[in-house]
């Protein structure tokens, strides 16, 4: 597939599909219907729109915006709206077609990344509930640890279940060429998701035994630092200060 890309009213606008040219500028233009707020925080923004009679989910992404350390480093990186746009369709591409497809990404910057808005589609499905959907959310991570991907945020609320299919939600599906620490770690976030404790699934048991390389004692060890008490104080005391309105 060819990424287009086209300026907009200082907004670069990037999609694969031309149709989305005109839904970008509608966007752009707040041409649109807000049908249900879903999140609306400092660090984030995402709600379910409606344009031409047809609805979307659309989310502004605050946190590399306000956070000075991530503003920083979009002067070197595409941005996370691009990224996934980019990471998503080629998963896709690639056979994972259980991933919510992003649209176009919207993106104003002057050096750095200014605004960014990503448009997904809209998906009406449930949460996960039972043993056999967290079974699938397994089968799931195999699939895309085979493709060199990883999801970076693997909890059983990032995914949501359509009839009998369940689709993957909030990931950039990143690469990962070397260590494959970062697939390690997927799994000991999953088997530390609230869902998998209350059912107490061993995750290992379905995904099959973690090589226990280099990559798997990284994760390990990253994993048991965010455990320590004066870690998790650190983590508690961020959260209140950024209530207080701290860029951090």
């Amino acid at each position: 597939m060819n990424l287009f890309k086209e300026k907009y009213k200082k907004w670069n606008m990037f999609y694969y599909n031309d149709k989305f040219n005109s839904i970008g500028k509608n966007i752009i233009d707040n041409n649109f219907e807000i049908v249900k707020i879903l999140k609306d925080t400092k660090r984030n923004y995402v709600g379910i729109i409606k344009i031409d009679n047809t609805m979307y989910i659309l989310k502004e992404i605050r946190s590399e915006v306000i956070i000075p350390q991530r503003n920083f480093l979009t002067l070197f990186k595409k941005g996370e709206a691009l990224t996934t746009l980019i990471n998503c369709n080629k998963g896709i591409e690639e056979g994972l077609t259980e991933v919510v497809t992003p649209y176009i990404a919207l993106v104003k910057r002057k050096f750095f990344i200014k605004k960014s808005f990503l448009l997904m589609e809209f998906i009406d499905g449930v949460e996960l509930k039972t043993k056999e959907d967290v079974i699938e959310v397994i089968r799931l991570a195999k699939k895309i640890h085979s493709l060199n991907r990883v999801h970076s945020d693997l909890n059983t609320s990032n995914f949501i279940k359509i009839g009998n299919q369940i689709k993957i939600l909030d990931t950039q599906l990143k690469k990962e060429k070397y260590w494959f620490y970062r697939r390690n770690y997927d799994i000991f976030t999953l088997k530390d998701d609230l869902l998998v404790k209350y059912l107490n699934i061993d995750v290992e048991k379905y995904y099959g035994n973690l090589t226990k390389d280099l990559g798997y004692f990284i994760a390990k060890t990253l994993k048991k630092l965010k455990k320590l008490k004066f870690v998790e104080f650190i983590k508690t005391q961020k959260k209140k200060l950024r209530n207080k309105g701290w860029k951090i």
